[in-house]
């Protein structure tokens, strides 16, 4: 076995051309895709056409704590838009992450059909299930959220 010599600047300055030539890829791709994402947290862009397909996303965009996803699903014609919608994910963050949460882990959610532009949702958590109500709206883009919150009726 021969002994490990220092490497040589020649070798040195290879892996650096190397490393830099993969940097300016990566780099390149990312200002490829860059200018796709953040597209859909602007109303009228790529609504949901259906009401089941908002409140589908919805209430996705809940489950996986996306501000972003929630904001775009948002009626744009409320006033305190934004609120509402980092309101809704941090509650529902709360219930989902929290170990203070009265809930326990979220071990399903279970969507009805959307009917007369109200949609509902039943959340089976381990120690509690609740049943959440989204009012949806079609505007000219496509359908919306306008109300989000708890409900008890029928809830089982």
């Amino acid at each position: 076995m021969r002994p490990q010599r220092p490497p040589d600047g020649r070798l040195m300055q290879r892996c650096y051309e190397r490393g830099s030539t993969i940097a300016k890829l990566l780099l390149l791709a990312l200002l490829l895709i860059a200018p796709g994402c953040g597209n859909a947290s602007r109303p009228g862009d790529s609504a949901p056409t259906s009401a089941n397909a908002a409140h589908q996303a919805w209430v996705a965009a809940l489950r996986a704590g996306g501000g972003d996803a929630a904001l775009a699903l948002v009626d744009p014609a409320m006033p305190e838009r934004e609120p509402f919608a980092r309101e809704a994910v941090a509650r529902m963050r709360e219930y989902l992450t929290s170990p203070a949460s009265p809930t326990g882990a979220l071990e399903g959610v279970t969507l009805e059909p959307v009917v007369d532009g109200v949609g509902r949702s039943v959340w089976q958590f381990a120690q509690k299930r609740w049943c959440y109500r989204a009012e949806l709206v079609r505007r000219d883009a496509g359908w919306y959220v306008s109300r989000w919150g708890q409900t008890s009726v029928d809830c089982q």
